[in-house]
């Protein structure tokens, strides 16, 4: 078993070269709790930059084999090509990857959900049909999104202040961060400095902000129940820690 992950950038999934992101550490600590064992810390993962899935999406618009990639039409939404596009090209990734190492691939999808009015990219949920289906267009059946609603910060927010509780409103908050009462500002509040990618993941380490205690949150839900799904499939068992 081995990630292919990809998401916004350095203060999500993060990047390689041990520049993990918080929403890394949350999909290795999900899937621990099922294996016993850290996919992360065995090196079994490879995060692929937003910038390298455009670069593919460019490639196979140009290939004749991949021809049927998702363009922008009256019955083909915006959000719906760009999201299916990027999901797609991360499936073939996975596959070749799959190929070369003789092991089971899960590629995971990270990608705010937003919602504001200006980003032009839908709503959550269509989001999430869209990378499922783009993960079936490239040729596998166990794709991940992870899209928390409007934005990571509010998944974040529901364990460090919230204290796990009522945390389903904050998903209806804008994800604009230059509103007057943003997420990230309200994060920052929350912790009393910028909320970095190391301090996020030392919450984690620390047992500050655990994936398994967030239970209220629908977007969350949705990426759980996703991944175990994957993980019912290849048959681990249901949970050990």
């Amino acid at each position: 078993m081995f990630l292919l992950l990809s998401g916004e950038g350095a203060s999500d999934i993060g990047i390689q070269n041990d520049e993990l992101g918080p929403m890394t550490k949350f999909v290795d600590n999900w899937i621990e709790r099922r294996s016993g064992y850290s996919l992360i810390d065995n090196n079994y993962y490879i995060i692929v930059t937003k910038a390298r899935l455009v670069e593919l999406v460019k490639e196979l618009r140009e290939s004749k084999e991949f021809k049927t990639l998702s363009k922008v039409g009256k019955k083909n939404k915006r959000e719906t090509a760009y999201f299916h596009n990027n999901a797609r090209a991360l499936a073939i990734l996975a596959e070749r990857e799959s190929v070369s190492r003789g092991t089971e691939i899960i590629p995971i999808l990270f990608r705010d959900g937003d919602g504001t009015a200006s980003s032009g990219r839908g709503q959550c949920e269509d989001k999430r049909l869209s990378m499922l289906a783009g993960f079936e267009a490239g040729g596998v059946s166990n794709g991940v999104p992870m899209i928390p609603k409007p934005k990571s910060e509010a998944w974040i927010l529901c364990a460090l202040r919230n204290k796990y509780q009522n945390c389903e409103r904050i998903e209806n908050e804008s994800g604009n961060d230059d509103s007057p009462n943003s997420l990230k500002h309200q994060l920052k509040e929350c912790l009393g400095e910028k909320a970095t990618r190391v301090l996020l993941n030392h919450q984690i380490d620390e047992g500050n902000l655990d994936i398994k205690k967030i239970v209220d949150m629908p977007s969350l839900t949705a990426f759980k129940d996703r991944l175990d799904e994957v993980l019912d499939n290849l048959r681990l068992p249901r949970e050990l820690v």
